[in-house]
């Protein structure tokens, strides 16, 4: 059974425009920093409309590592992918659009900043 992690320690606001997703990747060996760029993402995003999900500490869905999302509207896209450009370092990170199509935001409109990471399209088909 797969387990269930929210998008953040809180609900969403009602009406939040979710239209983006950052998925910023982590190995073990990357782990302190990673925890260090979550909490340096909670305190740059603060009192914006910017949510920095939880630390998923294993493969979930599509994603074959541990992550933790950072979710933002349109109007943020430059903000976040250029906060996410200067302070990820080595980690990887996969920027896609929320469509309501999994397969096509995590495929033609996704980019990623660092080295691709192979996902798990499987988990998408019927």
């Amino acid at each position: 059974m797969e387990k269930s992690y929210k998008v953040n320690s809180k609900l969403l606001p009602e009406g939040f425009p979710r239209q983006f997703d950052a998925h910023i990747y982590f190995t073990n060996e990357q782990l302190e920093f990673a925890k260090e760029l979550h909490q340096k993402a909670l305190v740059s995003f603060k009192d914006q409309q910017v949510f920095t999900g939880q630390m998923i500490p294993e493969p979930i869905g599509p994603h074959p590592v541990p992550m933790f999302e950072i979710n933002f509207p349109k109007e943020k896209f430059t903000d976040v992918v250029l906060w996410l450009m200067r302070e990820r370092g080595d980690l990887s990170v996969l920027v896609h659009e929320l469509t309501g199509d999994d397969l096509y935001d995590h495929t033609q409109a996704a980019m990623w900043l660092g080295p691709q990471i192979d996902l798990d399209y499987d988990v998408f088909k019927d």
